[in-house]
């Protein structure tokens, strides 16, 4: 931060006329960048003010009063939203409960915006001061704004990379280090990927919610530079997962629920999840609809890790666009090496049905798609694991020749019967269901042995 004085009679007076336009609601803006950031500010003390000299009084010459303003400049990206979180003399203050404490005011609404609680709106590319007024004493805060198109973040660190806890409650705060220098006080944007393990307020703050894993992230620039902490929270009173090579374990229901998830859904409630199904299956990944790279769902270890904290017997599934057996054999080792460690109590389903949107497996024929999925299933039985495949009753019948994939079925049908006449390890009956602990709504199939 630097501190200048200025004249109240001169430049000080010129900038308070030009930022006299009252604060404007700061949802009025288009974003280009979703949430909003965090910009930290830190007001120091003002130093008492000195009274004329003797020697000015004696002539009655009078001297110009001087008041500090406490400044910086910042470069932020035009379209996002920031909050400015002051500390007062060693204080924190949440400017978003409190509007008694600060006055804010834009001097150019027309390049940013500042509504009464201090969260800032940046319009188009341009210059303008965004003044923080503490209204006990009147000492001002100027953010010299330069809004412009891109910062070029090159690297931000957290504090720390992980954290282990295993009581629900406790209280820990990160903070961030951004590359190169010119730009470590940009805003920031906390987050958390599973707010029912971890929550985290706009200033690092995480407050841990739950059992399970997921990851505190914080990001900075138009670079969308990311830096992550992974979180764990164990129940001490979940079973122990004992390594080793990946295993399948026998099931023990006639009948049961399964329900699928990937990095789509959200889990909110673990043990509501455990209560109302029998089984979970995880996406671990998909190969890319038009570049085909093999990728893994990014809440894949997240679901995995939460399943086993609350013994909720698993498998997955995987997404395929393989065009022919090369590419379904290398699904099949990719998704064996993404399964060593674990313990998984069904088949592992591939999942064929990619159509009508210009992917790069769309226009298969039948025999092509046969090939590319049987070579899958027929990789992951060789390194031990039982395989199926995936698909609604339409596509098993006329897509791929099941009598070339004697492995486990796995048959989505929504119309309130199972057309598919094979023999079949799961029904998926619906998509829409919901009470299971994931929000909004999600698939659920009947588990048969």
């Amino acid at each position: 931060m630097r501190i200048k004085k200025r004249l109240i009679a001169g430049l000080f007076s010129a900038a308070v006329i030009a930022m006299a336009a009252p604060a404007i609601n700061a949802s009025a803006a288009a974003l280009k960048y979703s949430g909003i950031y965090t910009k930290e500010i830190e007001i120091e003390k003002p130093e008492e003010k000195t009274t004329p000299s003797s020697a000015a009084a004696s002539t009655g010459a009078t001297t110009e009063e001087t008041e500090e303003i406490q400044s910086e400049n910042l470069r932020v990206m035009t379209g996002m939203k920031f909050i400015i979180g002051v500390d007062r003399y060693g204080e924190e203050i949440d400017t978003t409960k409190n509007k008694a404490n600060f006055k804010f005011r834009t001097s150019n609404k027309k390049i940013a915006k500042v509504s009464a609680k201090g969260i800032v709106t940046t319009v188009k590319a341009g210059k303008c001061d965004i003044t923080v007024i503490n209204r006990k004493d009147n000492v001002k805060y100027v953010i010299h704004l330069t809004v412009a198109k891109t910062v070029k973040v090159k690297s931000i660190k957290l504090s720390a990379a992980k954290k282990n806890y295993k009581t629900i409650g406790k209280t820990f705060t990160l903070s961030s280090t951004i590359k190169p220098k010119k730009y470590s006080a940009e805003p920031v944007l906390w987050g958390s990927t599973n707010t029912g393990v971890a929550t985290v307020s706009n200033r690092g703050v995480v407050t841990i919610q739950g059992y399970g894993e997921c990851s505190i992230f914080c990001k900075a620039g138009s670079t969308n530079k990311v830096a992550k902490c992974t979180v764990k929270v164990k129940n001490p009173n979940a079973p122990k997962d004992n390594g080793g090579g990946t295993t399948q374990t026998s099931l023990t229901y006639r009948t049961g629920k399964l329900v699928d998830i990937s990095s789509h859904n959200t889990v909110n409630n673990w043990q509501q999840l455990k209560n109302s199904c029998d089984g979970v299956i995880i996406r671990v990944g998909y190969r890319g609809y038009s570049q085909g790279s093999l990728q893994e769902d990014i809440k894949f270890r997240s679901n995995v890790y939460n399943c086993q904290q609350h013994g909720i017997p698993f498998s997955v599934y995987f997404f395929t666009t393989a065009v022919n057996a090369a590419e379904g054999a290398e699904e099949g080792n990719w998704i064996a090496n993404e399964l060593a460690g674990m313990n998984i109590a069904m088949p592992v389903f591939i999942d064929t049905e990619s159509s009508g949107n210009g992917g790069r497996s769309d226009n298969l024929n039948r025999e092509q798609r046969t090939a590319a999925v049987r070579a899958a299933c027929a990789q992951l039985n060789a390194r031990g694991i039982q395989s199926g495949v995936y698909g609604s009753t339409n596509w098993l019948q006329n897509r791929v020749d099941m009598s070339q994939l004697p492995f486990s079925v796995w048959v989505a049908d929504y119309r309130g019967f199972c057309g598919y006449g094979g023999s079949k390890f799961a029904w998926q009956y619906t998509s829409n269901a919901t009470g299971y602990g994931v929000a909004n709504r999600c698939d659920v199939s009947e588990w048969y042995q």
